[in-house]
């Protein structure tokens, strides 16, 4: 099940989904980049090249105030998306 699409440009993409058996995916332009098997969120990391330059993300998936799933991405330490 799709929990969220962050489109950053025309360029790039990532997709965040998570299974009923609690698997968590991260696609990068629709290619996955992280897997993981989780319950209560998992920090993801992957790089990629853009623009002749390494781009280092971070998605850290959790469960806020037990009601709501989290998901905060990082670009190279620098804030893309809080929730």
């Amino acid at each position: 099940m799709n929990v969220l699409t962050l489109n950053l440009s025309d360029a790039v993409k990532i997709e965040v989904d998570n299974s009923y058996t609690g698997v968590e995916t991260i696609k990068y332009n629709g290619e996955i980049v992280s897997e993981k098997k989780s319950l209560l969120g998992e920090n993801h990391t992957f790089e990629r090249e853009e623009q002749g330059e390494l781009a280092k993300y971070e998605v850290r998936i959790s469960i806020k105030h037990f009601s709501r799933v989290g998901i905060d991405i990082y670009r190279n330490n620098k804030v893309l998306l809080l929730s």
